[in-house]
């Protein structure tokens, strides 16, 4: 996605959705702070306190044609982010024909139709890009995000068990995949 395109959100804001570049990464990382603030951080790897992540490597992997980092603005804010990673470029069994995919919303951006559009053009540059299946982690409690990537024809492949421990109880991840 090499250019940004503007949505309407079900809730009737209009959303900006681009590419995120070395340029961006201050905008990341007030994100992060943000995002590890709401609700829904307990269903990903983020977290309160964690340390910033590093200037130079972030903003290596946000150029790296083999990932794809969109956002989503509301004005100047940052509120959302997708990422697809190819897997395994160089190595001649797997080609990158894979993509490790994730998303993660602000709390009150949730259940507006933003993480559909994500999928869409997520999907799309794996279709441009030699990638031809695409492979998420979801920890079990997320019932949200694990039934939209249902609905966007992913399945369960299996489940990684005590990944982690979050509120008292060890987490399951189910792995999923969409074959394109």
């Amino acid at each position: 996605m090499n250019r940004s395109v503007k949505f309407k959100l079900k809730n009737g804001k209009i959303i900006t959705i681009r590419r995120v570049r070395g340029t961006d990464y201050d905008a990341m990382m007030k994100f992060f702070d943000k995002f590890v603030k709401g609700k829904g951080a307990k269903f990903t790897t983020q977290y309160p306190g964690q340390p910033k992540k590093d200037k130079e490597k972030s903003i290596a992997l946000y150029n790296n044609p083999n990932n794809l980092f969109l956002g989503a603005w509301d004005g100047d804010e940052l509120i959302g982010e997708s990422t697809i990673t190819r897997v395994g470029v160089d190595n001649p069994y797997l080609q990158g024909r894979t993509g490790i995919t994730g998303t993660i919303i602000l709390d009150k951006y949730l259940s507006n139709g933003l993480g559909s559009q994500f999928k869409k053009y997520i999907i799309k540059w794996a279709r441009e890009n030699g990638v031809q299946r695409l492979e998420a982690e979801v920890y079990h409690t997320n019932i949200r995000s694990l039934g939209n990537l249902i609905k966007a024809g992913y399945n369960i492949i299996g489940i990684k068990h005590n990944v982690a421990f979050i509120d008292g109880q060890w987490l399951n991840n189910y792995i999923l995949e969409k074959v394109l």
